[in-house]
């Protein structure tokens, strides 16, 4: 099946990490032609593994994020008499990891299924930011549409009229919740890989399956992607995409140290004001007889949950006023720190960093302090 491929990459340092060239190097076995879109002027480091790889490359400013990405290639750039000539058109992006499984696989597997369009994983229904109420719809990291619908006018008029997106809010609004819908509506099918996997786990209204069962998805579903922000501390669904990052290692097809090696260089944003450096959270650790980790709520108990993965111990959580039920907990004015104990702030505002930073500052140097 002839295949047309745009793949859109930003970095805030435009650098273009291996993860990213082998992604590339994975996908260029199932596309005939391979047009990478980086939304930045120029590329610092990394250039090699885009140019190994790619028949095209365009450069932008991130006007649209990935949404305006695409309609910049699709419109400006390969135009549509040439998209006419493919039989499928893959849209994909840099926001995940892989892939685990061999594309040609996926498209194999793919290609035996009747639809117009197909993704990885789908969405229940639910509300946006507690304002946009959406119905369920294929997410729009992967897409592949077929010919059916790349030579349909009403397809290439939703891209050509679609405004760039001022907002990641509406970015999902006029890219994914209305390019689903307008699928929907001209009655073509739609199908997920998630869809045909015999393990079942049910995804509540809101609930975002990526966040939350990456380890369901990689192993029973044979998704073969893991989600960049799946791995992202200070939400809910860390501990499961954590326990993906452990099963894609056992398996030993993917070299993980693609993926610790990105998540190292761009760190860990921890509230507004604060970033986790994974190299110092190293540094500070073996420096120190002992850690305690202030905070336990979604980000002391991840970061728990990291140390569990790096074989690090800590002594305990630390609070300020009340245990209530909480084990291994204990409140900071009765615990026994000594200046050889380090201490790591685990809170998502930088107000309550700053107020827990100045409390702990009453008992220990700076030095004690993380981040």
């Amino acid at each position: 099946m002839k295949r047309l491929g745009i793949y859109v990459i930003y970095d805030c340092e435009n650098k273009v990490d291996d993860y990213i060239g082998y992604m590339l190097h994975e996908l260029r076995k199932v596309v005939d032609c391979l047009v990478v879109v980086c939304n930045f002027k120029e590329i610092r480091s990394g250039i090699q593994n885009i140019n190994d790889y790619a028949d095209r490359v365009y450069y932008r400013d991130n006007t649209g994020f990935d949404a305006g990405a695409y309609k910049y290639a699709l419109c400006c750039c390969v135009g549509w008499n040439e998209i006419s000539a493919y039989e499928e058109l893959v849209l994909l992006n840099d926001s995940f990891y892989g892939p685990f499984y061999p594309m040609e696989n996926l498209f194999d597997k793919m290609d035996k299924i009747f639809a117009d369009y197909w993704g990885l994983t789908k969405s229940p229904s639910g509300t946006l930011m507690g304002e946009y109420t959406y119905d369920s719809h294929i997410q729009s990291y992967f897409l592949v549409f077929r010919k059916r619908v790349l030579g349909d006018s009403r397809f290439r008029s939703f891209w050509e009229s679609m405004p760039y997106p001022e907002s990641f809010l509406q970015a999902v609004c006029v890219f994914e919740l209305a390019c689903n819908k307008l699928l929907n509506e001209c009655g073509w099918k739609g199908i997920a890989l998630s869809d045909l996997s015999k393990h079942k786990y049910h995804i509540k209204i809101n609930e975002n399956p990526y966040m939350l069962y990456s380890y369901e998805l990689v192993r029973y579903a044979e998704i073969p992607v893991l989600k960049r922000k799946s791995l992202d501390l200070r939400f809910q669904g860390f501990s499961n995409a954590l326990k993906a990052l452990k099963y894609i290692e056992s398996q030993g097809g993917y070299n993980v140290q693609l993926i610790k090696k990105h998540i190292l260089r761009i760190g860990q944003p921890l509230h507004e004001k604060a970033k986790l450096d994974f190299y110092r959270l190293d540094k500070f650790y073996y420096s120190h007889t002992r850690i305690y980790l202030y905070g336990a709520g979604i980000l002391g108990k991840n970061l728990a949950e990291y140390f569990d993965y790096r074989g690090w111990f800590f002594g305990c959580f630390l609070v300020t006023d009340s245990c209530n039920s909480l084990t291994n907990c204990e409140i900071f004015d009765e615990a026994d720190i000594t200046e050889e104990d380090g201490i790591i702030i685990a809170v998502g505002t930088k107000e309550a960093y700053a107020q827990i930073k100045d409390l702990i500052k009453k008992r220990c140097t700076e030095k004690q302090i993380f981040p």
